[in-house]
Order: structure tokens, then sequence, then C-alpha cells
């Protein structure tokens, strides 16, 4: 087991706290608002980068102090992603679909944002949650800077150029897509998750053209909002907030997903999971808990249990060595 550290909407009270997954201890570790999405520094032993979602910020946090926190280029960041061999932090604003580019000094410290060259653009999605663009992440893959806009059913790439990125066309996705995470695979394809139309979908960011889409479960449930995603071997996991499951699918030579089977995750609006050994811990956001359900083999999922009560969790990101 290990330890975890959690982000979550903090409402005016709390902050990132440090999970002992072993007593289900998981006590305020640094006060700071609204860290919904966490990242460890690849420079700095200790920091943790987090954003603050409703204060349009981002901050880094080093032995339990904020040592630095910038604004972001746009509205409501709420996702965090390293680029230029670490040397960039990109801040997905889900407000206002722009990306906030934030260069990492010597210390380790972001300085304030930037935001990529807007994109062209493009009709909004069908679901009424698609009222704009909104970035939900961001993925450097293959020299080339990939952003999902949930708002706009797109992918968009970047490509560096002289003093930072140009925006370079996009991959077009079914209209209510709503495309939210990204994976990459060891070949330099990519998975996409939609959170709308809770499927995964295979890119092909050079050639911008989407390989396959398939179903999360083989019982999908109408209304499922999908939402975090891990790869660990050939094990594929998304969660689906609604009918509060995890999908477990499999991951064979061809890259193309196979959904295998979904269990409960004994909480309400799965919004993150992370696997710690032979089991994923769910944090679930509405419930105020975070959950954990086993592996009982590659291809099934077993009996949720409980593992700690904590306001609003939305992310979990292993601690190494933080005792």
């Amino acid at each position: 087991m290990t330890d975890f550290w959690v982000g979550g909407y903090t409402r005016g009270d709390g902050g990132i706290r440090l999970l002992d997954a072993r007593s289900g201890s998981a006590p305020v570790a640094a006060a700071t608002p609204d860290p919904s999405y966490l990242l460890a520094s690849p420079t700095r032993d200790g920091m943790l980068y987090a954003v603050d979602e409703g204060g349009d910020a981002v901050v880094a946090v080093l032995d339990g102090r904020v040592v630095a926190r910038v604004g972001t280029a746009g509205s409501a960041p709420c996702h965090l992603a390293l680029a230029d061999g670490g040397r960039l932090l990109l801040a997905a604003c889900y407000g206002d679909g722009v990306v906030s580019v934030h260069d990492i000094d010597a210390s380790g410290a972001p300085g304030h944002g930037r935001p990529l060259p807007p994109p062209n653009a493009a009709p909004n999605g069908p679901h009424p949650a698609q009222d704009g663009p909104h970035a939900h992440c961001s993925l450097e893959i293959g020299g080339l800077v990939l952003v999902a806009d949930l708002g706009t059913d797109r992918v968009l790439r970047y490509r560096p150029d002289a003093g930072g990125h140009v925006f370079d066309g996009a991959i077009q996705l079914p209209p209510g897509t709503g495309p939210r995470d990204l994976l990459p695979l060891p070949s330099g394809t990519v998975l996409l998750l939609g959170e709308h139309d809770a499927r995964v979908h295979l890119l092909d960011p050079v050639r911008r053209r989407v390989m396959a889409s398939v179903s999360t479960t083989q019982d999908p449930v109408r209304g499922d909002q999908a939402a975090g995603m891990t790869l660990s071997g050939s094990r594929l996991t998304v969660g689906l907030r609604g009918s509060d499951r995890i999908a477990l699918l499999g991951i064979g030579a061809d890259e193309v997903p196979v959904p295998l089977d979904s269990a409960l995750t004994g909480g309400t609006w799965p919004r993150h999971h992370a696997r710690d050994g032979e089991r994923l811990l769910v944090a679930n956001e509405r419930s105020g808990t975070i959950t954990q359900l086993p592996f009982r083999s590659d291809t099934s999922l077993g009996t949720p249990g409980p593992v700690a009560r904590v306001p609003a969790p939305t992310f979990l990101l292993a601690a190494s060595g933080a005792r």
C-alpha cells in the first residue's frame, strides 16, 4: 500500500491531503484552495504543483507550504502537464478553453501564465455542457502538444515554433464526444476518453485520425459521464459517473481497447482513480469518500470497500517518499 496525495474542492476549508491508505487517515498537508488536480515536480524532490480551479491560479507546494502562486492565462484550470523536457508547465483551463503556459525556473517554481495560440474557430458540440471551448487536458507526445477540447469535440495539435508553439490542426471527434482525458501508448498512438459519449477512442496524432472507438462497457448506461482513465500493463480502467462504476478494458497487440468487466465503486460520482498494487483507489467526489476496488484478475474486478472519508475528492497522486 502507498500513501497518496489527495486533491479536491475545499469550499473554503482544507487543501491538499495526505492519505495513509492503511489507516484511512487523511489530514490536510498543505492549505490551498480548490487543488482539484496535482502533479509532482520533475526537478525538485517533494514539490507538488496544484491548480486553484476556483481562483484561476497554479501553485507550487513544498514541505507543506505554498512557495509560489501565479495566475493562469485562462479561467478554471483543471489539469496540469509538463512539456519541453519539464521546463514548461501547461494548465488546461476549462472555463474558456485556454491552455496556460508557465516557465519553470531553477527552483522548480512556475512563472505567470501565457496562452497557447488560439485554434481556428469551430462549432460547439450538441451536449448542453458544450457551450463553448473547454480545455480539459493536454499531453506532449512526439514533439506535439495535444489539447482535449471538451466543448468543440476536437483534439487540438500544437507544434514547437521559435519561441513557443503554433496551432497545427485538429483531430475531429463525433458530435457529443466531449474529449476529456488523454493517455499515450508506446507506439505513439493516444487513447482519448469521451466524457459525454463514455467511449474510448484510439487516435493517430500524426495523421490526425480516429483509428477505433469502443464503448467502455458491454452494458452502457444512458447518461453516464466518463471521468478518469488509467493504464497499467494491459489493464485500462475508466470511471463512469452516474452508474458509479469502474470499467475494466483490455489492451491487446492492436491497441484497440476491449471491454471486459465493470464494478460499482461503493461511492458516488467517481471523479478519479489510481492503482495501488492489486487494487484501485477511487475518489468519489459527491459522496466524499475514497474507496478501494480490487482486481480479481486481469479481466475482472472485485467488491468495493471503504478506505477514507475526504470532502469532495477529485484527484489521487502516489506520494513517493512522503513519510
